[in-house]
């Protein structure tokens, strides 16, 4: 359906009234209901003072254009824009054909459909700008945050940075600046070239899971797709129907990726399927799906589960048909004493360590219970609801893997998953519910994007700072190595290392704001010599910027390819031309660089136009052959084009391609994708299609697991080739006094967690009116909790750590355990100078830099307090002025 959108350009209207028009969009949904206009009518300035705004019916409609969705919730998800005079003025999804589950339309979220106030916002950045108070000879850096901002031109703005770099490296080496993004040894090209820099590498998102599995466990990437085989480890979507039961552990996509694939799912639901929900919260997802609840303290996931597995055991002896002895007979070792690895340093095996062998500790239900809160009927009826007996889709999330103490999260989901059976076979799955790219949706891509093709310039730095260590290095000039999460190397010796940070930049990532530890992050911002960053909008990175470089959008660029799930390829075109004077990072870069002194060429040999259409020449598509072409070029083409290229076939005309904003391989219930089954082969012929482990079978016990993880060197634990309980250095345990469970409360009684949330892409959209309207950003907080600390509904609360203090309007819930804190991911800082909170209700401010085991960064089980706010009330977010920044 359309949805009725009103925006303009800067040029076009004045700054009073782009901010108007920008806050009629708000409104403009509600004014449509009042005076019961069609879905054709959009929203027109009058010029009047008293109505500004008035309903129009246009008789002629603008152009369609494909308009990129490009942010990273996983759904790249059809947008299209009509565009008339320059200015958007209708917004919908796709129409390209008609929705069936088979056949799905690649519906946005309410995340896309308010992408047109990304670009069009009244708070973008529009012209180079700088702290008034900063100088190259005096930059003032206690003043970051607070400084007042003056416009300067490109040539002052490019030759400030380039200078700053250069007289940097030249005082202290390249490796002294510190590029602050989660790829960033590759994501500043222009330092690369002239040197490299220091970078940052953060567990984030996936947590444990980023350590290199497929060669400990067996298990391969659980969440994006293995290029060399072009396919992932799941199943086809089509294999839901086959399903008796659906685990959603740490799954909530109907707030992380709200788009096509929760049609696979509401289909399923249809069908007769159960689905379970093991989460702190009863979340939007299970409430969809009419899921049964399995609740677990935050960050004690490791204990659930092992009172799961013995509870499997001790059922199968009672009642049969649990466990599934001969899956784990032939297609795994480790899992007791006559099934050990070869390569095992000591004679241990999982079963035993289940029954208390190694430490006079049975994992029985009524033991995990008491870490996990989960009652230990549940666990008994969990246990059940995933034996044998049952084809079970077994997917999970990362929210319970960015923990501390989570390392054995894996290897354990993987264990009690071999112990029902449910890999390799129809209606049985083991794979992540992360993204559209496989959330419910498995198998070999059936289309592929292609490649601009520019050339890779590698960071001859090899200084990588672990993300919790890395604001505290700029002080202490000292970090633990531990590889590089985003670079392809995980689970290396660890070793200590020194640095001597002197510059900050902040190229395409928001680490300062999504990363941990913001409130150190922004002292270290005021220590260093200089800090830069590229930025759309005022953001958290900008903000403790010297220089701001204005970055435009994707919908100002000649275009981009999309992967969105296996069936569908994205094209966007541009939608119109830079506003004020944004440039693209390409062009940024490449006045650096030529400032800099080194040859664009060598780091951009075309331009975006020539990349673009290259990336859409070498796109594949499945065919009985196997991949080919996606799409037909012509000499006419390429000539209209102004590019250089060759003509292909393919099976879908480039302008077609363009029109219809990507291509769908369409699909039937039965086709021959429908029979994808993830570890089908291994499971057929385990001999002849190894795991990539050292037995070339999933291992319940690893060797290589526990040397892997006992040689980063964050942990004195002698980690054990079996999954094992830790206990958290911060986690439940550390909620009581002495850190003993049943005993005093101790300073921060409460399990804060910083669920994903709807308002959201990781901080992305959090200044769009129309989100901070629908999308409220409270605290979340178990009714209970909150009865006795005297909080009602609405109220301002003041949550706080050792690190940070935040004020948020209190959501009282039912529905989430007792004990717990909720802190919805994302939210942009505004921290009181006077009395250092934050009243954005940043989660990071709360996050501190506590690192352990492998490296992760706990996001997850962080401890806590909270109390009535006695100061003044916070406003509502859609209330709080935009950082709209007036520059002469």
């Amino acid at each position: 359906m359309e949805k009725p959108h009103v925006s303009a350009t800067h040029d076009s209207l004045s700054r009073r009234q782009f901010v108007k028009a920008s806050g009629a969009i708000a409104a403009s949904a509600a004014a449509l209901s009042a005076v019961g206009c069609a879905p054709g009518t959009e929203i027109a300035e009058t010029g009047g003072e008293s109505n500004d705004f008035v309903v129009t019916n246009p008789e002629e409609g603008g152009e369609w254009v494909s308009a990129a969705c490009w942010h990273n919730c996983g759904g790249r998800c059809m947008n299209k824009v009509m565009v008339k005079d320059g200015v958007v003025v209708r917004q919908k999804t796709d129409d390209t054909h008609e929705d069936s589950f088979d056949y799905p339309q690649q519906r946005g979220c309410v995340r896309g459909k308010a992408q047109q106030q990304q670009c069009f916002g009244a708070d973008r950045l529009l012209y180079p700008m700088k702290r008034k108070n900063w100088s190259p000879e005096n930059p003032n850096g206690d003043l970051r945050g607070k400084d007042e901002w003056e416009r300067i031109s490109w040539d002052e703005a490019i030759k400030y940075v380039a200078d700053q770099f250069k007289t940097i490296i030249e005082k202290y080496g390249a490796e002294s600046i510190l590029v602050g993004g989660l790829a960033s040894r590759s994501e500043a090209p222009y330092l690369n070239a002239i040197g490299g820099h220091t970078s940052i590498s953060d567990s984030t998102s996936h947590g444990v899971y980023n350590m290199p599995w497929p060669q400990y466990i067996g298990i391969t990437n659980m969440d994006l797709m293995d290029w060399t085989t072009m396919m992932t480890t799941g199943n086809d979507r089509m294999d839901l129907l086959n399903a008796d039961t659906v685990l959603f552990y740490s799954s909530n996509p109907a707030w992380s990726a709200a788009g096509t694939p929760i049609m696979s799912f509401i289909r399923a639901k249809e069908n007769g399927t159960k689905f379970i929900s093991v989460d702190p919260m009863y979340t939007a997802s299970a409430h969809m799906l009419d899921a049964d609840w399995v609740p677990v303290r935050t960050g004690t996931d490791t204990a659930l589960l092992l009172g799961v597995a013995s509870e499997m055991l001790r059922l199968d002896e009672e009642e049969g048909n649990i466990v599934d002895w001969d899956f784990l007979d032939k297609y795994t070792v480790g899992f007791d004493a006559d099934h050990k690895p070869t390569d095992l340093k000591e004679d241990v095996n999982f079963r035993d360590y289940l029954a208390g062998a190694y430490d006079g500790i049975p994992k029985t239900a009524q033991w995990a219970s008491g870490i996990c809160g989960t009652p230990v009927e549940k666990i008994t009826e969990f246990a059940r609801s995933i034996g044998k007996a049952h084809n079970v889709w077994m997917l999970h999330n990362f929210g319970m893997a960015r923990c501390t103490g989570a390392e054995n999260i894996p290897q354990l989901f993987m264990t009690i998953t071999a112990m029902g059976g449910h890999i390799g076979k129809p209606g049985n799955c083991m794979s992540s519910n992360y993204h559209q790219m496989n959330c419910g949706n498995s198998g070999p891509y059936l289309v592929l994007p292609g490649a601009a093709g520019l050339p890779v310039v590698p960071n001859p730095v090899e200084g990588v700072i672990p993300g919790p260590q890395a604001w505290d290095a700029v002080f202490s000039g000292k970090y633990h190595y531990c590889g590089d999460f985003y670079g392809g190397v995980q689970g290396v010796p660890g070793e200590d290392r020194t640095c001597d940070i002197h510059c900050i930049v902040h190229d395409t990532s928001a680490y300062l704001q999504t990363g941990p530890n913001m409130k150190r992050g922004i002292e270290a911002h005021r220590k260093v010599d200089f800090v830069v960053s590229k930025a759309q909008f005022l953001t958290t990175n900008a903000k403790y910027s010297d220089i701001v470089l204005p970055v435009n959008t994707e919908w100002e660029r000649p275009g981009r390819l999309d992967m969105s799930n296996r069936e569908f390829l994205s094209c966007a075109s541009q939608v119109i031309e830079p506003l004020g004077e944004s440039k693209s990072d390409q062009e940024i870069n490449t006045l650096l660089l030529e400032a800099l002194g080194v040859d664009p060429m060598t780091v951009y040999p075309f331009d975006e136009k020539q990349g673009f259409f290259n990336s859409i020449a070498t796109s594949m598509v499945m065919g009985k052959e196997g991949y080919g072409p996606l799409v037909t070029i012509t000499e006419q083409d390429i000539a209209e084009w102004g590019v250089e290229g060759t003509p292909q076939e393919g099976v879908v005309a480039l302008a077609d391609f363009i029109k219809n904003g990507g291509y769908q391989v369409e699909r039937k219930l039965g086709d021959e994708q429908s029979q994808y089954i993830g570890y089908a082969a291994f499971i057929a012929d385990p001999e002849a299609n190894p795991l990539p482990s050292n037995s070339g079978k999933f291992e319940i016990c690893s060797q290589a697991k526990a040397d892997g993880l006992n040689q980063v060197g964050f942990s004195n634990h002698d980690y054990k080739p079996y999954p094992e309980y830790l206990v958290p250095e911060v986690g439940y345990e550390s909620t009581f006094a002495g850190g003993d469970i049943g005993g005093e409360k101790g300073e921060y009684p409460f399990l804060l967690f910083t669920p994903h949330y709807m308002r959201r892409s990781h901080s992305v959209f959090n200044n769009c009116p129309w989100l901070r309207e629908s999308w409220p950003n409270p605290v979340f907080l178990n009714a209970a909790d909150a009865a006795a600390k005297g909080v009602a509904e609405g109220d301002t609360v003041r949550v706080w750590t050792e690190f940070g203090s935040v004020l948020r309007t209190a959501a009282l819930m039912e529905n989430m355990m007792p004990g717990h804190v909720g802190i919805p991911h994302g939210a942009w800082s505004n921290v009181d100078e006077e009395t250092g909170i934050d009243h954005g209700g940043a989660d990071n401010y709360l996050i501190g830099n506590h690192i352990y085991g492998m490296g992760v960064t706990g996001y997850n089980n962080n401890n806590c307090n909270f109390e009535k706010y006695a100061g003044e009330s916070i406003e509502p977010d859609c209330m709080v002025d935009q950082r709209i920044i007036e520059l002469a």
